[in-house]
Formats: structure tokens, C-alpha cells, sequence
């Protein structure tokens, strides 16, 4: 049965509220204190935020000549490239009616997100020791903008970004993708040239493109497997094959001017491809940049010209042997047998004789 309240336990009651009331309007004002400093400090650290994220963008848009990555005006949006609106590949069927190929043979895989130094900065690519402070970044952005500046000048081109997954401390990433990251991101497709020369042999960028609607993005793929320059043109060719459904009437290749005696004399003789359908390319960063082209060129000659030269399929040789196990961590299995079997010969020929002209589609 419950109590009745009595008037001792009611003046008890309100004399224990009257406590608590008391000792709270007594707390108030730190109570008060304690939410505007909260406030403020909340007002300060967002200001703060967006002082540095402002500050973020603007040194963005300083290194890359005023101007932002596609995809956004402000803070990290700047690192978007790709849009719905972005060109996509063979529009209006663009590229698969291609008849000459471009190729651009890789070198390196990305390793970092700021994509908008991979001009510049070595940290931006996977390098060996003896490639770091030789100008590999501007060897490379010199390479793709050269390759797209061909592709521009013919619209029948479609243009390859050759490399597979070469590198086994970056994961699966190829060398073909990498660089078509790096065209979207720096906006190449244009055609224009983000180096200039002032005369005291420091490179800037700046925008010298050609206006108008380019094609080139419409008409560039990758060709994921090679490991050597020998494989990025035999594979380039079929890779263009499995677009085009033909083979390529004409082929240009960029890489290092110290190559150009390796790919035509060498590579271009054991694919029996015609020498004067083959244009060659070659591309030096700057001695500026720390490159030798003398060094290059020893080297060249040390570890692939006279090895090709004595094992022109690059099978039996130890050096090149090597190469492609290397640069091949991740065991990757050229599909192209399967996609192209009238050049099923070729791709299993090993020499040291050179292939009969009548073994391949284009003999």
C-alpha cells in the first residue's frame, strides 16, 4: 500500500530540489564558458582547414602553370581526371579502323598519387638507382607527348602505351596504364608541350597545345605484357591486331635516341617487318636533368645492343633471359597466340636464324 506523502517528506523533498537548483545556477556560467570555447575552437580548427586546403590547391595549380587537373576547380578534386564527359575509346569507331600504329615503349610504373610531378619528380616513379637524377620523368612525359603528337598528325593512328607489370615492389601495376594515367592527368591529349626552355636550362611548363577537339584519347589503348623492347613491338602489333582486326600498314616508335640502332636494325630485322614502313623516334630528356647520352649509350651497347645482336628473339642469351624474369614477377602469360594465331610462329620463334619472311602476315 503506498505511503501518503506527509507534509515532513514533501518539505524534505523540496529542500533536496531546491539544492540541486541552487548548486546547478551556481555551475552556469562554466557550463556557458565551457560551450563557447568549444564553439570556437571548432570555427578555428574548420578555418584552419580550409586555409591549408586552399593552400593545397593554389600550390596545385602554380605547378601545373595556373591551371587545374580535370575534374574539379578547388581542394582535392584537383586529383580527378576522368568525367562522364571524358572521350571515350573508339568513338565512332575511331580506332578500330586505325592502319598505323604508335608506339611508345614504357619504362617505368607510377608509385604515387601526385600524378601532377610526374614530370619533375623521381619520387613519382619506381626507379632503379642507377635511373634516379637522369631526367627519367621528363624522358618519360617527353615520350608520351611525343607519341600524341604523332597520333595527332594522322587520324587513321592509334596510339600504344606499351609495359606490363615489370616492377614486384609496386604491385600489379603496368608500365602502358601508367603513362595513359599520366596523359589524362596532365591533360596531353591536346598535343600541347609542358616543357619550355628559358635559356637557362631549367624546364617549366606552359601550354603551347593546338585548340580545337582533339581524337587522340578516342584512339589510345595499352598493351599490358611486355618486358623488353623486343616485346613492346612484336606485342604492340598484335595488341593492334586484337583493335583493328588487320595489321598496321606503318609503325612509329618513340623511346631514347641511344635505342634507335637496337629497334631498327635489330628488332624491326626479326620481325621481317619492312624498314620502310618503320619510323623511329628518339626522345633524350636535357643534360640538365642529369642524363648522359654518351653513359646511355655504353650501356646500351653493353647489356642489350650486343646481346640482341647474338640472340635477336631474346631466348637464349643469359642477360636478356634474366630481363624478362625479372620484369615479370608476377608470371604473366601473353594471351596473343590465342588473338592472333597467324603470328603464332613469330611469337614462339627463338632463332638464333631469322624467321622466314613467308611465317609472317605481313611477309
Amino acid at each position: 500500500m503506498p505511503l501518503k506523502p506527509t507534509r515532513r517528506r514533501v518539505m524534505r523533498h523540496h529542500r533536496h530540489y531546491s539544492g540541486l537548483t541552487s548548486k546547478l545556477w551556481k555551475k552556469l556560467p562554466y557550463f556557458l564558458l565551457g560551450a563557447i570555447l568549444w564553439v570556437a575552437t571548432s570555427i578555428a580548427l574548420r578555418a584552419v582547414g580550409l586555409f591549408q586546403e586552399q593552400s593545397g590547391s593554389d600550390s596545385s595549380r602554380e605547378r601545373n602553370g595556373g591551371g587545374y587537373l580535370r575534374g574539379g576547380s578547388s581542394g582535392r578534386k584537383d586529383l580527378v581526371w576522368v568525367h562522364a564527359d571524358s572521350q571515350p575509346f573508339n568513338d565512332n569507331e575511331i580506332a578500330s579502323q586505325a592502319t598505323h600504329l604508335v608506339i611508345v615503349a614504357g619504362h617505368s610504373v607510377l608509385i604515387s598519387g601526385d600524378v601532377q610531378n610526374a614530370a619533375r619528380d623521381d619520387s613519382v616513379w619506381w626507379l632503379y638507382d642507377y635511373q634516379r637524377n637522369r631526367g627519367l620523368p621528363q624522358a618519360i612525359v617527353s615520350h608520351i607527348q611525343a607519341g600524341i603528337r604523332i597520333a595527332l598528325e594522322d587520324e587513321n593512328s592509334l596510339l600504344m602505351f606499351s609495359g606490363g607489370e615489370t616492377r614486384a615492389q609496386t604491385g600489379p601495376e603496368t608500365e602502358g596504364g601508367s603513362y595513359f594515367r599520366v596523359a589524362d592527368a596532365l591533360e596531353l591529349w591536346d598535343g600541347r608541350d609542358i616543357f619550355m626552355d628559358d635559356g637557362d636550362g631549367t624546364s617549366h611548363e606552359t601550354d603551347n597545345g593546338k585548340t580545337g577537339q582533339s581524337t587522340v584519347r578516342a584512339r589510345t589503348v595499352t598493351e599490358e605484357y611486355a618486358t623488353d623492347s623486343f616485346e613492346n613491338l612484336l606485342f604492340s602489333i598484335c595488341r593492334f591486331h586484337e583493335i583493328t582486326g588487320s595489321y598496321p600498314t606503318q609503325i612509329s616508335l618513340v623511346s631514347f635516341s641511344f635505342k634507335r640502332q637496337r629497334f631498327e636494325t635489330l628488332h624491326a630485322d626479326a620481325l621481317q617487318w619492312p624498314l620502310d614502313h618503320f619510323h623511329y623516334v628518339g626522345v633524350d630528356p636535357p643534360s640538365s636533368t642529369g642524363f648522359n647520352l654518351q653513359e646511355s649509350s655504353e650501356g646500351e651497347k653493353n647489356n642489350s645492343l650486343l646481346p640482341f645482336q647474338s640472340d635477336p628473339y631474346g631466348c637464349h642469351t643469359e642477360i636478356l633471359q634474366r630481363k624478362r624474369k625479372e620484369r615479370n614477377p608476377f608470371a604473366r602469360k601473353a594471351p596473343y597466340e590465342l588473338t592472333c594465331p597467324d603470328m603464332k610462329d613469330l611469337l614462339h620463334w627463338c632463332g638464333p636464324q631469322l624467321i622466314s619472311k613467308t611465317n609472317v602476315p605481313w611477309g
